[in-house]
């Protein structure tokens, strides 16, 4: 054998088992990448498109001016994130949010300029 052809080889076995580690490591990744794929199903049941409708919260005593339907937030919330996955309402309001967080298993964050309606949302909450 010449040294030339050793040469290449050992090159080429050096190669081989990097690419091996490269091709495992792309495995692992794709497995991953799979388990986070969301799977965008439209059926008469679940409406994924860009126009969603459901009626306005009806008044009550003590509503919040801009709350939003319980049922318009999961749909928000299951179409972004996962259980488990952290939310941030920035402008908290009623705590409805956070309430559908709750029931969907995610954490919630919340943030209100409005002392008051904060420590009523977090009463109502605990």
């Amino acid at each position: 054998m010449t040294r030339w052809r050793l040469r290449l080889e050992t090159e080429f076995v050096a190669l081989q088992r990097q690419y091996q580690g490269l091709a495992q490591e792309f495995d692992d990744l794709k497995a991953q990448y799979q388990h986070l794929r969301r799977p965008f199903t439209v059926s008469k049941d679940v409406p994924f498109t860009d126009v969603w409708h459901y009626p306005a919260v009806p008044y009550y005593p003590g509503k919040h001016p801009c709350e939003k339907p319980a049922a318009m937030l999961e749909h928000i919330i299951n179409a972004s994130s996962r259980p488990g996955d952290v939310v941030l309402d920035c402008f908290m309001g009623s705590g409805s949010t956070g309430k559908a967080c709750k029931a969907l298993g995610r954490h919630f964050i919340g943030i209100e300029l409005d002392e008051e309606i904060f420590n009523q949302v977090r009463a109502g909450m605990e």
